[in-house]
């Protein structure tokens, strides 16, 4: 069965510093036309640091769109062209202080529905640490928890944010079968 729809026309609705959103007319596989708004995004990357003790570092910040802090491992969006293992690497040590290996664990579509965002996910194993520098607008606070605490603030739904709970999960799964 053919599911692909093929864009015949379209405009730019809005343009930010963060996001484009279009809307497209698009022609489905059944022939009738249909209208898809999009919100075009150059993606991001989230990263679980692990520590030598089997800790995971996560950083509490408010989140304006919620009204309320979160918890979420390091992440930031990719600057255009940036290369998403050099903004890993970035975003670790602006946000956490450490360096490290970082091992790519996959990419998730965060709304598939709506959105063309990609995240890269990244493992930051052998850590060691400096001082943080975030950005100028960034006000965080680093929190150490076990891999089982974030287990379980994943699952009780402690942890709300998407690409968090994603890695959090990838990350015990690959400890617990001697990946990472």
């Amino acid at each position: 069965m053919e599911l692909t729809e093929k864009r015949t026309g379209g405009r730019t609705v809005f343009e930010g510093r963060v996001i484009r959103v279009e809307e497209d007319e698009v022609l489905l596989p059944d022939g009738k036309s249909a209208s898809r708004e999009v919100v075009r995004h150059n993606g991001g990357v989230c990263v679980a640091p692990l520590t030598d003790s089997g800790e995971l570092i996560l950083v509490r910040q408010y989140r304006y769109p919620y009204g309320e802090i979160t918890l979420e491992l390091p992440a930031g969006k990719l600057e255009k062209g940036e290369d998403p293992l050099s903004a890993a690497k970035r975003e670790l040590s602006e946000e956490t202080g450490a360096e490290g290996k970082l091992t790519p664990l996959g990419e998730m579509y965060p709304t598939p529905g709506y959105s063309d965002e990609i995240i890269r996910l990244y493992a930051a194993t052998e850590l060691s640490f400096g001082k943080m520098h975030t950005d100028d607008d960034e006000f965080i606070e680093t929190v150490k928890l076990s891999l089982k605490e974030a287990e379980e603030m994943v699952l009780d739904g402690r942890i709300k944010d998407g690409k968090t709970q994603v890695l959090v999960l990838k990350t015990v799964l690959l400890t617990e079968r001697g990946l990472l």
